[in-house]
């Protein structure tokens, strides 16, 4: 089953793991990427479930799904460091708490110390004193509302970071 079910689109694998209202969010949300000409790629990591969004070859981040749940992830542009520096300037104050109060200080890769989190970071002027998670600093779980808004927002901002990086899109 896994087989066959990794050859379905994404619309058909999400409403596998998702209820309806959450099924619309993420329907939305993958309308945008669409929209936006950024591309969806399958992982492969976690089964089916995992999904990179890209531009120009250049990742932006993840969303993923479970039980009834999905998340965005956003990292893998550059370093986790530069990624912050680059999109500050970009950031309205609004965006830049809506980023800060969604840092990642709880995977359990974190508490394992198993993705070189490090504690006492410092990410857009704000000391973290819980360990920050190295390999996806900011999630989203369930995004609705103007939760899902910033979320498209900081796809737009990596995508803007790829094309002064990388000049025009593919």
């Amino acid at each position: 089953m896994g087989e066959k079910r990794s050859n379905q689109n994404i619309e058909v694998i999400a409403a596998s793991f998702l209820e309806k209202d959450k099924l619309k969010t993420f329907l939305d949300f993958n309308s945008f990427l669409s929209n936006n000409k950024l591309r969806k790629g399958k992982t492969g990591r976690t089964g089916v479930g995992s999904w990179t969004i890209s531009c120009n070859n250049k990742k932006i981040g993840h969303f993923n799904f479970r039980e009834n749940l999905w998340s965005i992830d956003f990292f893998d542009l550059f370093s986790r460091n530069e990624w912050f520096e680059k999109c500050e300037k970009q950031l309205t104050p609004e965006l830049k708490d809506f980023v800060l109060s969604n840092i990642n200080t709880t995977s359990s890769c974190c508490v394992k110390e198993t993705c070189h989190s490090v504690e006492n970071k410092e990410i857009l002027g704000v000391v973290f004193n819980s360990r920050v998670c190295a390999c996806r600093p900011i999630v989203l779980v369930n995004p609705d509302g103007k939760a899902l808004a910033y979320a498209k927002e900081l796809v737009l901002i990596g995508k803007n970071i790829i094309a002064e990086m990388y000049g025009t899109f593919e």
